[in-house]
C-alpha cells in the first residue's frame, strides 16, 4: 500500500469515528415521544373557571401576566374566558409610553366598548372592569402597539 493510499484509509476512518461517536453522547435528557402533547401552562380548566381578575403590565415590547399566577412571566398569554361570566383586566403601566387595553373581535373591532383609559405614567394602574366574555372576543391590544402587544382569547362555554 503506497503512503498516499494509507494516509487516505486512515483519514476515512477517522472521520467515520467521529461520525459514528456523535450521536453516542449521553446527556441524560429524554427526548419526548412523539405521541407526548406539550405541557400546558399549568391551567386546567377548573383553573380558568376561577379567575374574575386579569393583570398585566403594560410595555411596548408585550403585556407581561402577573395574575392569575399561573400566567405570570409569560409575554402576551393566551387567555380562556368563560361565556357569559365576568371579568376585570387590571394593567400596570410598566415602561411610561402610553398604553390602552381593547378587547377585539376577529375583524378588529372594539367589543361592547370594553377599551381602558389611556395611562402614558410608569407605575400607572388602570382597570377595565366588567367585561363580560363573548363568542366574539378574540384579543386583548394596546392600541398603540397593535403588532407586539396583542394576546389571544379563547372563549369557553360551560
Amino acid at each position: 500500500m503506497t503512503e498516499t493510499a494509507r494516509r487516505d484509509l486512515l483519514r476515512l476512518a477517522g472521520a467515520s469515528t467521529v461520525v459514528f461517536l456523535a450521536g453516542c453522547g449521553n446527556d441524560d435528557e429524554e427526548e419526548p415521544a412523539d405521541d407526548e402533547e406539550e405541557p400546558d401552562n399549568g391551567a386546567g380548566d377548573e383553573d380558568w373557571a376561577a379567575v374574575d381578575e386579569f393583570y398585566f403590565d403594560g410595555q411596548v415590547s408585550h403585556w407581561g401576566g402577573i395574575e392569575p399566577e399561573f400566567l405570570e412571566g409569560e409575554e402576551n398569554p393566551t387567555i380562556t374566558l368563560i361565556e357569559g361570566q365576568e371579568y376585570d383586566f387590571r394593567w400596570v403601566n410598566a415602561d411610561g409610553i402610553l398604553h390602552n387595553l381593547e378587547i377585539r373581535d376577529e375583524d378588529g373591532e372594539i367589543v361592547e366598548d370594553y377599551q381602558s383609559d389611556d395611562v402614558e405614567e410608569e407605575g400607572e394602574e388602570t382597570t377595565l372592569e366588567g367585561v363580560t366574555a363573548t363568542e366574539e372576543m378574540t384579543t386583548y391590544i394596546c392600541t398603540y402597539h397593535e403588532s407586539t402587544q396583542v394576546g389571544d382569547i379563547e372563549i369557553e362555554t360551560e
